[in-house]
């Protein structure tokens, strides 16, 4: 037997199956792009990733081979939605994290709720990265498709529609929408009163590991499934992968390298204070039972690793790339707000800058000052969350940036904390297949991540490198601030 973990991110789906003890026994991915129409607008083609999702799910059920699959859960970024009319149709595109074009209606929805109100309901800060905010866009700028929508879906509950199921989310994925109740986990009816949504709109929220039903016969053939296929809830994929990397026990966190660098730790009660809220630090639903998670992020990660390959590097492959950066911390100073920026500061209009470029400044140098510059922005994070009362003494490393030492040790330095690389390459999928597993085998899922993990290494922070980072943090929090107000100065006008 085996079990199947779909991870469904904003660059990509994968698709891998494992058998009952943890190994992995083949999988799949399939590639798609963004779409980016207007300034601001970031949107996937919602059939386009679901066909995908359907594609890698048929291959990794073929590479499973004499091991039949008998349950699967799904790990889906965050926040983005598709409008589903009452024929099953798409109606748009799903505007993912980083779509900030819903920025100008969220200062008039907060004061009329009320930011207290709406962070004790959620447990989140407002933000254009959330559902909410879109789905009120949509209402006010595309009133027939607001109209003719009888679902507004997740990737995760969109791919349970195509699998025949009445949808399902788990958990931490309600969480994202700042729709859900993270005390009573429930939709909140004010949220949904305020927005004018009805709760039949939405899926089901249910805990992370619940089974969502049975894939039909018919589907699951066309998939190469076999009969009697469960669909398990699984959730945000940060929380997902978290799992996938052993992030168990309070005190430790996920660092996950990837398109988003985010931190992600295990928190054992719903912590709702006037510190995360005011550095937009949230608190809601882990996935594992009973526990809750905060994520600090920064929406800018191996994205501005790739924009510099393609922008500067040719056909530089990135392991001569990344060999090209220099042993020392670089002399230079960058802002990595190449995206609207996460945690803390939800800051849509501070663009990416760099100080220090002179004509002696080597290529390696500069792609170092603006990975230098993404760690820094997650230490002002890490330094936020310890400060606000969750503390983290153990880092355990996933994603693409995880698996090159160079760019691990760079993070420990800046972070002055010791960092794991473990053997687990696809977390997410791990993470998934785990909760698969649990409600197939009626086994704790806590039981089943403890199976057999390992260390791979654990890479130590260079005394020498984190003095000098620590110095050039003080002045990264300066440089963030008179950016910001220079930026203001110029545009303001």
């Amino acid at each position: 037997m085996s079990y199947l973990g779909i991870d469904i991110g904003t660059s990509g789906c994968k698709a891998v199956a494992f058998d009952a003890e943890g190994k992995m026994l083949g999988g799949a991915h399939r590639s798609y792009l963004l779409k980016m129409p207007q300034p601001g607008w970031m949107e996937l083609d919602s059939m386009e990733v679901i066909n995908a999702c359907c594609a890698v799910i048929t291959d990794a059920a073929r590479a499973a081979g004499d091991d039949p699959v008998q349950a699967i859960t799904i790990s889906s970024q965050g926040e983005a939605f598709t409008p589903v009319n009452d024929k099953g149709e798409y109606l748009g595109n799903a505007m993912v994290s980083s779509d900030s074009r819903s920025v100008e209606l969220i200062e008039p929805f907060v004061k009329q709720f009320g930011l207290k109100r709406l962070y004790g309901i959620t447990g989140h800060t407002p933000s254009t990265l959330f559902s909410l905010f879109k789905l009120l866009w949509i209402k006010q700028n595309q009133p027939e498709i607001w109209k003719q929508s009888v679902r507004f879906l997740c990737f995760e509950d969109l791919l349970h529609l195509r699998l025949g199921l009445e949808p399902a989310m788990g958990w931490p994925l309600a969480g994202r929408t700042m729709l859900f109740d993270v005390k009573q986990h429930v939709w909140s009816q004010e949220i949904l009163a305020a927005l004018e949504l009805e709760e039949r709109q939405l899926a089901r929220p249910l805990p992370s590991g619940s089974i969502a039903g049975i894939i039909p016969a018919d589907i699951g053939a066309g998939l190469g499934l076999p009969q009697g296929v469960k669909v398990v809830t699984g959730g945000h994929d940060q929380t997902i992968g978290a799992l996938g990397a052993g992030v168990v026990d309070e005190g430790s966190a996920m660092y996950a390298a990837g398109s988003v660098e985010c931190l992600c730790p295990v928190v054992s009660r719903l912590t709702l204070s006037p510190e995360l809220c005011r550095n937009n630090l949230c608190c809601y639903d882990y996935s594992l039972p009973d526990r809750y998670t905060s994520v600090a992020y920064s929406l800018t990660g191996s994205n501005l690793l790739q924009y510099f390959r393609e922008q500067f590097a040719g056909n530089l492959s990135y392991d001569a790339l990344l060999a090209e950066l220099p042993a020392a911390p670089s002399t230079l100073l960058a802002l990595p707000y190449f995206t609207p920026s996460g945690t803390p500061y939800f800051d849509q209009h501070t663009p990416g800058a760099l100080l220090g470029w002179r004509l002696t400044t080597s290529r390696g140098e500069l792609l170092k000052s603006l990975l230098e510059a993404v760690a820094l922005e997650m230490k002002l994070n890490l330094e936020l969350l310890e400060n606000s009362g969750i503390k983290i003494d153990r880092l355990i490393a996933t994603g693409g940036g995880s698996r090159n030492r160079q760019l691990v040790q760079l993070k420990a330095d800046v972070l002055n904390k010791p960092i794991e690389q473990i053997e687990v390459s696809e977390a997410g999928c791990l993470g998934a297949a785990r909760l698969a597993q649990s409600a197939d085998q009626n086994i704790p899922v806590l039981e089943l991540v403890r199976r057999e993990f390992r260390t791979e290494q654990k890479i130590l922070p260079d005394p020498d490198n984190v003095e000098k980072y620590q110095h050039k943090f003080e002045q990264y929090k300066l440089f963030y601030s008179g950016i910001k107000n220079l930026a203001g100065t110029i545009w303001s006008k």
